[in-house]
């Protein structure tokens, strides 16, 4: 099985956070992964513009071919171009464009997260991202493990998704790795 991760964020990013996407991303690639992203602006949008491997990346879009269901925040003009150079969408992937778009935005998360294997990496520009604070509660829920970077605040002020909290990993700078409560209780070993 290829190892796939998960890659998620806040919507509005600055120029250096999409810089920091797009080396991250290209990263995991050379070290021989895939990525899971979505469809909106911000960091999907930074994996989808990036000189990446149309072959590496897959994403997970809320809307239809024709841009039909798409939100405010949806990148359809990204997605579509993304598309035409050979990548792979699953389109509708929150389910049928008659449910409300939060419940497809929640539904296309998890489909997301679900296609990872080998853990999430999110990119926070501030404490109050939802989709992304339930990009990892899923990904934790999995057993995934989970590693954020804090977008021009410190990472002391990473939003907690759940019960546990954010060490720095030594090694990956400005990484953070999410430990949560279970992890404590068991002991177990965390990935870094």
């Amino acid at each position: 099985m290829a190892a796939v991760i998960a890659v998620a964020g806040s919507r509005v990013i600055s120029a250096a956070g999409a810089e920091l996407v797009t080396v991250t991303a290209a990263k995991m690639i050379s070290s021989g992964c895939s990525l899971a992203v979505g469809c909106c602006t911000g960091v999907d949008a930074a994996v989808l513009s990036a000189d990446l491997s149309v072959a590496s990346v897959q994403c997970s879009a809320v809307f239809g071919p024709d841009g039909s269901g798409a939100g405010p925040f949806s990148n359809v003009d990204g997605v579509l171009s993304f598309n035409r150079c050979g990548g792979v969408i699953n389109w509708c992937a929150g389910g049928a464009l008659s449910l409300p778009l939060p419940v497809r935005l929640v539904a296309r998360t998890r489909s997301v997260i679900s296609s990872a294997n080998q853990g999430l990496i999110v990119f926070f520009n501030g404490q109050r991202s939802r989709g992304s604070l339930l990009a990892c509660r899923l990904a934790d829920s999995m057993g995934l493990p989970v590693w954020a970077f804090p977008l021009d605040f410190s990472g002391r002020y990473l939003p907690c998704p759940g019960a546990g909290h954010w060490r720095h990993v030594s090694g990956w700078p400005g990484a953070w790795r999410w430990v949560s409560a279970q992890q404590n209780i068991f002991n177990l070993k965390s990935h870094y």
